[in-house]
């Protein structure tokens, strides 16, 4: 059963430097309250009724305030001792899921207008595939727009999105999938092939998933704000209403 997000919350947050020296960027305030919390309210407003949250020692505050959160989610924490990619923190959350599917909300980025995880998971649903948000507005800071992130999409028989290919195309990742229980097998399968000391992230994952058409796609909405760059950081501060 679907009811879960995991929250990946590790990253020291270098790109918003020197604030996120004192203060988590994911408890920066966005509209009087910490970005942290519109996430949450994004996957509770999604069905979603719990959240698993990676967290870092070296941010002690961020679970405190986390547990202020007035709405409805139970929350639970586990550490990432050390930020070594995406993937390394989903194997974190691995034991809480216990082979369940699960949403992966980013906390760097926000959104405005449709709510973009229930869109993820109504595909995931339809399709049973892992399946990505993309966004086609173009980066806040064109320096900071990463290869990586961009990808290749076609038209499934069904109607859906398929991605095709990573690394190129008008589309983009942007913060929001719903995996399948089994994926940490994707996961398990890169990590064997990494050197010592490498970072486990996802796009390994998504490569081999979109190679064999196993990875579903839709596009997104709503206004992204990508809330670890400063300049997206800024237009989230401008745009969002004030709600204590």
């Amino acid at each position: 059963m679907l009811d879960t997000a995991v929250i990946p919350c590790g990253g020291l947050g270098t790109r918003l430097a020197p604030i996120t020296r004192w203060l988590p960027k994911e408890m920066l305030p966005v509209g009087l309250r910490p970005v942290l919390h519109w996430v949450l309210d994004e996957a509770a407003d999604a069905g979603l009724v719990r959240a698993v949250v990676v967290t870092n020692p070296l941010k002690p505050v961020l679970e405190a305030a986390a547990r202020t959160y007035p709405g409805p989610l139970e929350l639970e924490f586990v550490p990432q001792d050390h930020p070594h990619g995406l993937g390394d923190a989903l194997l974190r959350a691995r034991d809480q899921l216990e082979a369940a599917a699960f949403a992966v909300l980013l906390p760097d980025h926000l959104f405005q207008g449709p709510n973009p995880t229930r869109a993820v998971i109504e595909t995931h649903r339809a399709t049973g595939l892992a399946t990505v948000l993309l966004s086609e507005s173009p980066p806040k800071d064109p320096d900071a727009d990463e290869p990586s992130t961009r990808v290749t999409t076609a038209r499934a028989a069904d109607g859906t999105l398929r991605v095709t290919g990573l690394g190129a195309g008008s589309a983009r990742l942007a913060g929001r999938a719903v995996f399948p229980g089994d994926v940490f097998l994707e996961f398990d399968a890169v990590a064997r092939d990494l050197p010592p000391g490498s970072e486990l992230d996802d796009r390994p994952v998504l490569e081999r998933l979109a190679r064999r058409g196993a990875l579903a796609a839709v596009l997104s909405r709503a206004t992204l704000y990508e809330v670890g760059l400063p300049e997206g950081y800024r237009d989230a501060v401008a745009g969002f209403p004030a709600r204590a």
